[in-house]
């Protein structure tokens, strides 16, 4: 797509361009150059302080918002705006998060940045009518599905005045009761005060829920035997070689993954 396949609905568009890296901000301005009949850039910013501060001062139209930046993210300074510009976000996603994003009339661009998909961008600029339809409540919304779910390594357990680190790889399974969850090593067990649910969400994918109150790390499964009606019973490699039972809410799940 050349820069005249389209025709402007309105006048220039005033833009700033957010990233922590120059070498990136400069490529974009660079790519940018070619639209200066379209556009106008009206200044940069290298933190999220410094975006958030030049566009509540100077209200661009437009700005590029770089995600993964030291200290204030992008996805954070689009949460404490008051003046809510066109965002269009340059990270480096997955592919997945580009569709969420373009199916809620924002649009987003992955490094590197290419002068295809750039020309798309800028033609979409002209085509809206109205700045983002989407309310701030919204925005945050979907914000906060797509940002990314660090992987647990270690976790953190206080015991006494002292706090220990244990890698998730040692832990054979975890179990719910109340409003703690048990941590099982091969010798050790310490309480936690996170939601079973939550350590789910954030371990790796070895990890696997077998029942409501349980999650094992199937690294450590020394055996698993059939069940009454089609359940699973599965020991675990701990000293005491605990045995667990399936739900029947994970039991086709369960047979999936261990093509059983």
């Amino acid at each position: 797509m050349s820069k005249s396949d389209f025709t402007p609905r309105s006048l220039k568009r005033s833009v700033l361009l957010v990233d922590d890296e120059a070498i990136a901000r400069h490529r974009l301005r660079q790519l940018l150059q070619p639209y200066h009949a379209q556009i106008e850039i009206i200044g940069e910013a290298s933190n999220g302080d410094e975006a958030q501060q030049q566009i509540e001062r100077w209200r661009p139209d437009v700005v590029f918002l770089d995600i993964e930046m030291p200290g204030k993210s992008g996805l954070q300074v689009v949460k404490e705006l008051q003046f809510q510009p066109l965002i269009i976000f340059v990270t480096a996603y997955e592919q997945y998060a580009i569709k969420a994003f373009e199916e809620n009339s924002l649009d987003y661009l992955l490094k590197p940045v290419e002068p295809e998909r750039l020309a798309r961008t800028i033609q979409r600029l002209f085509e809206r009518q109205q700045p983002n339809p989407l309310s701030p409540a919204q925005l945050q919304a979907l914000l906060e599905q797509l940002q990314p779910v660090k992987e647990l390594k270690v976790i953190p357990v206080k015991t006494g005045e002292q706090i220990i680190l244990v890698p998730v790889k040692e832990i054979v399974f975890l179990e719910a009761k109340d409003k703690y969850v048990t941590v099982h090593l091969v010798k050790k067990k310490y309480l936690l005060d996170q939601p079973l649910s939550y350590l789910e969400e954030r371990l790796p994918a070895d990890f696997i829920r077998v029942q409501r109150a349980y999650l094992i790390n199937q690294n450590h499964i020394q055996e698993i035997r059939k069940y009454f009606n089609g359940g699973f019973v599965f020991t675990m490699a701990d000293a005491a070689a605990t045995t667990i039972k399936s739900g029947s809410t994970y039991q086709g799940e369960l047979k999936r993954l261990f093509e059983i």
